[in-house]
């Protein structure tokens, strides 16, 4: 066995030697780390097995999604026009022959024609929304002259008309809710198609609601939406006159998600297995990439979070942190990195401490995470020198 002072010479000896060669070295913010002490008069630390991950944040907003100005939709009228066309007449004959009255010019001739046109048509505002109401499927959305428009669950908008013989999946749309709101039966088939079944359903939902009945849906009686929404502000005043086209109120759909800038795409964004989402309230919960849209300054990102079990406020806007992992080492021997050493030839070694004796041993370097980097090639609790 080695004396005290044989092993200080023997020290000196390796670090003189490798005084010239580069540490290797990782600066990390430190989330895991092996101890370091002192052993002999010499600063050591032990290997050991332990899982460490390095991981980035993102800051976003939770913001209500499907942001819309909401537009008065009604179809044109029909206008019938009298009018009075002049008709042709033979002129008066001049001359000699001519009889009686010759050369007298007769009175111009009209008829009344009738022309049937489409003219824009117009209602008056009888009822509205509140700002920050929510209003849910089957709710009445606004009124226009003392009658109700719906909100009813749809991905196609309600843009013309449906009647007797309509096709088309705005008709599917309708036929699904209609058996969903219970104006009808398992028997009417969201087929697309407006048959007699279908008219029966309406005409009960028309009751049902305080419409005028009849055989058809027109233009503006509902309106389809993917999910509830929530009112964001109100454009219009009760008793005001409102023409297709004109914007009543704006909305956005009852569904939030997180929104982010970027200038770049954050490392490891679109690779991460999992990502976490930290709520306002201090929870987490998991967050999925749903869309990335490059834009000239960078990425706009939005992720969708579920929102099921905290407690947030409904409010635009509110802080979200979202983190993943970029690199992680799993139950690997670990060692921090200034206690290996880089050789001229590429080779990594460590200075391990036996029995008194200090022994150079060539070790693999597997990866970093973290503070620590992962080593093969000794053994777990053996006392590394750091130089």
């Amino acid at each position: 066995m080695q004396s005290r002072n044989g092993i200080f010479a023997s020290a000196l000896i390796v670090f003189a030697a490798v005084a010239a060669i580069a540490v290797f070295a990782v600066m990390q913010p430190a989330d895991a780390q092996n101890d370091i002490r002192t052993e002999a008069g010499l600063e050591t630390t032990v290997a050991r097995v332990q899982t460490v991950s390095d991981t980035a944040d993102l800051a976003g907003e939770l913001r209500y999604q499907g942001a819309v100005d909401f537009a008065h939709r009604v179809d044109p009228e029909e206008v019938t026009i009298e009018s009075q066309v002049p008709v042709a007449t033979t002129p008066a004959q001049t001359g000699p022959g001519a009889g009686v009255g010759a050369g007298t010019a007769q009175e111009p001739q009209f008829e009344t024609v009738f022309t049937t046109t489409l003219q824009p048509s117009s209602r008056t505002i009888t009822g509205l929304p509140a700002r920050g109401q929510t209003i849910l499927f089957s709710e009445v959305l606004y009124e226009t002259d003392s009658t109700p428009v719906i909100l009813a669950p749809g991905e196609v908008a309600a843009w013309r008309t449906m009647t007797v013989g309509t096709t088309g999946e705005d008709v599917a749309q309708l036929q699904r809710f209609l058996v969903t709101a219970g104006f009808a039966d398992s028997t009417l088939v969201d087929d697309g198609v407006w048959a007699s079944s279908t008219t029966t359903a309406v005409q009960a939902w028309q009751e049902g609601t305080g419409q005028s009945i009849s055989s058809s849906v027109e233009l503006g009686d509902i309106w389809f939406a993917p999910t509830p929404v929530r009112i964001t502000d109100v454009s219009a005043t009760v008793g005001i006159v409102v023409a297709d086209g004109d914007t009543v109120f704006s909305y956005t759909s009852t569904e939030r998600a997180v929104e982010a800038t970027v200038s770049e795409l954050p490392e490891g964004l679109l690779d991460a297995d999992v990502l976490t989402a930290r709520l306002p309230d201090g929870s987490t919960t998991v967050a999925t990439l749903r869309s990335v849209r490059g834009t000239e300054e960078g990425f706009d990102l939005i992720l969708d979070v579920d929102l099921s079990s905290a407690d947030i406020a409904a409010t635009n806007g509110l802080e979200v942190t979202i983190s993943w992992v970029t690199s992680e080492l799993v139950d690997a021997l670990t060692l921090p990195p200034e206690a290996i050493r880089r050789m001229e030839d590429g080779r990594y070694v460590v200075d391990v401490l036996e029995g008194g004796d200090l022994r150079a041993i060539e070790v693999e370097v597997l990866g970093q995470a973290g503070r620590v980097v992962a080593v093969a090639g000794i053994d777990e609790v053996q006392l590394v020198v750091i130089p």
